[in-house]
């Protein structure tokens, strides 16, 4: 019995199906720490613009003077804050991709998934506020858990809804992105808001303070995408 070798540089045969054109492909150690930087600065940029429309001094003597009263301290992650953060993560991660690559395939696939992750930020967020707005009447509990399932629902519609959008922007008929595990680090921040409509503890609002955090993951997805190639 002969054995016939596998071509394993094939492309099309080792990437799953609906993965054929946008494939998160290895970066350099050197590419994940520009596009990491970027991604810092647009979302520490973006939490700087926040908190002076908020009315906090970015000045850093008053700012680290009482860090118990500064505005990532004291801030309620809601809709607003958590898309202004996410702007700016998505951003970061956009300049960290093109610093990184030239290469016209690639900035597409960056440029495309910066879409993805933007509603991916956006849209779970606004679910979240709007079933709880609607369903508040049947009361507390039974209005959280509702939310708390809306994280859940808004991840996906964002998904369905963002395909379709980046698909007829950048032409890519028969590209799916699949809802990948990293994408709901970026929603830490939904569930922390479905929690505050059970209780607003201390704990509660502690977790929240890791909502920058986590969205900076968006930031990186992107600026790290790669085309197939």
């Amino acid at each position: 019995m002969s054995i016939k070798p596998v071509n394993i540089n094939n492309s099309k045969n080792s990437i799953p199906s609906g993965h054929e054109y946008f494939w998160n492909a290895k970066t350099s150690k050197k590419d994940k720490l520009i596009v990491a930087s970027t991604t810092f600065i647009g979302t520490a940029a973006a939490c700087a613009g926040l908190a002076k429309h908020a009315g906090y001094s970015l000045k850093p003597s008053r700012m680290f003077r009482n860090v118990k009263n500064s505005y990532l301290a004291k801030v309620d992650f809601e809709m607003k804050p958590v898309i202004g953060l996410g702007a700016g993560s998505c951003l970061g991660g956009l300049t960290g991709g093109y610093l990184t690559t030239k290469n016209k395939e690639d900035r597409k696939a960056i440029k495309r998934e910066t879409v993805l992750q933007f509603g991916n930020i956006s849209i779970p967020i606004i679910t979240v506020g709007l079933t709880y707005k609607f369903t508040e009447r049947f009361g507390k509990i039974p209005s959280a858990f509702a939310s708390i399932g809306a994280v859940f629902v808004g991840v996906y519609l964002a998904n369905y809804l963002m395909n379709k959008l980046g698909n007829a922007l950048f032409h890519n008929k028969d590209e799916a992105r699949k809802v990948k595990t990293t994408d709901f680090s970026a929603h830490l921040d939904d569930f922390v808001l479905a929690a505050t409509y059970i209780s607003k503890s201390d704990l509660v609002h502690a977790i929240g303070r890791f909502v920058p955090v986590a969205l900076m993951v968006p930031g990186n997805e992107i600026g790290n995408k790669r085309a197939n190639r």
